[in-house]
């Protein structure tokens, strides 16, 4: 008895449940690389860990450009 009232609560919260959603892409503002390495270098005095972020976000975006290669 107890796994038919399982299946039937499983079941019914199935139904109810919302399945992902439309997300747009129009309120989401590009980081630049610059400000992501500005952001990085002060938020850990390392200039090489603001390289790397410059490099990531200008390859991120470039991606988001051109697609990936």
């Amino acid at each position: 008895m107890a796994t038919k009232r399982f299946i039937k609560n499983c079941r019914r919260n199935s139904k109810t449940r919302k399945v992902g959603g439309k997300h747009s892409k129009s309120g989401k503002k590009w980081i630049t690389a610059i400000e992501a390495a500005q952001k990085t270098l002060k938020k850990t005095n390392s200039l090489q860990a603001a390289k790397s972020s410059l490099r990531k976000q200008a390859l991120y975006n470039a991606r988001k450009l051109f697609g990936s290669i």
